[in-house]
């Protein structure tokens, strides 16, 4: 018990008087238990570090981490204090009582050797915290955590509406741009990206490509090469360009002009002027083919 007394043994030269013990319980992995012993020691006696283990040596449960000193002429004249200090190192699973093993203190005084027994010591040990098992093992981590249960139905739905969202505006700038389904193969669709690509050429032949892609854009409306004689029957094919047929003819006479190296004719000699008129082309080609998909007829469903 804590403050217990001993009885006085004579190791002739060395006399132990008295034993205070740390409490028994409570303890955990890194606290030290100090185990004070007071010992009447003649003249010429000098303590002997032979006999006590060395820290870290060994798998101990246990490891004294120092021996300290002191008067304690408040018991005897010649009465000194030996404090051993241990520390536990190793943690335990559960509660349960360790046992600290007896040691021997060496004096010598000359050649002669005086031994004095420390007697074991029992203490009771706990982990730092309750390792239930390894199926609780939250619990024994954070004790008394529950997790809180919660649905997800909502959270999961909102996700849902927003991917849904983004497909559907991933879908509108795709179509706007003229690169989704039947409207990525459509002529002017086709010609007005070729001509947006050119705007990071740096050459002069720009506008002489962005004339040619017009000129494949019409050919292919059409069906068939369409020439400045032949343009009229072209707006009379499709009649919804039929309001862009000025700009049709000018732009028909610059790549004309381009062609046979005459003087320009005063439009549409930028690429910027002919992808306007691209632009143009290709909305109304858009709106005649949705125009066209929302008058179709449906296919009768099959009789059962």
């Amino acid at each position: 018990m804590p403050g217990a007394g001993a009885r006085a043994a004579d190791a002739g030269g060395v006399t132990l008087r008295h034993i205070d013990w740390p409490r028994s319980f409570g303890y955990r992995v890194g606290d030290t238990v100090p185990v004070r012993i007071a010992l009447d020691i003649e003249p010429g006696w000098l303590p002997d570090r032979d006999g006590l283990p060395e820290p870290g040596q060994g798998d101990r449960q246990f490891e004294l981490r120092r021996l300290d000193v002191t008067d304690a002429r408040e018991r005897c004249a010649r009465c000194s204090d030996y404090t051993l200090e241990w520390q536990l190192m190793k943690s335990v699973r559960s509660p349960q009582t360790l046992r600290l093993a007896p040691v021997t203190l060496r004096f010598r005084k000359g050649s002669e050797v005086r031994s004095v027994a420390v007697p074991a010591f029992a203490i009771d040990a706990a982990p730092l915290l309750l390792w239930q098992s390894k199926k609780d093992w939250i619990d024994s981590v954070h004790p008394g955590y529950r997790a809180s249960p919660f649905t997800v139905s909502a959270p999961l739905r909102r996700a849902g509406l927003w991917a849904l969202a983004a497909v559907a505006l991933l879908a509108a700038a795709l179509w706007a741009g003229g690169r989704l389904g039947a409207q990525a193969a459509r002529p002017f669709a086709r010609a007005w990206r070729d001509v947006r690509a050119l705007r990071r050429r740096t050459s002069g032949d720009a506008p002489a490509l962005a004339l040619r892609a017009l000129h494949h854009a019409c050919n292919g409306t059409a069906g068939c090469t369409v020439f400045s004689e032949t343009l009229p029957a072209f707006l009379q094919q499709a009649p919804e360009f039929a309001d862009l047929a000025d700009d049709l003819r000018a732009a028909f006479a610059a790549s004309r002009a381009h062609f046979f190296g005459l003087p320009p004719t005063g439009r549409f000699t930028t690429l910027a002027e002919i992808d306007t008129l691209l632009r143009a082309l290709r909305d109304r080609e858009r709106l005649h083919a949705w125009r066209a998909a929302a008058v179709a007829p449906r296919p009768a469903a099959p009789a059962r």
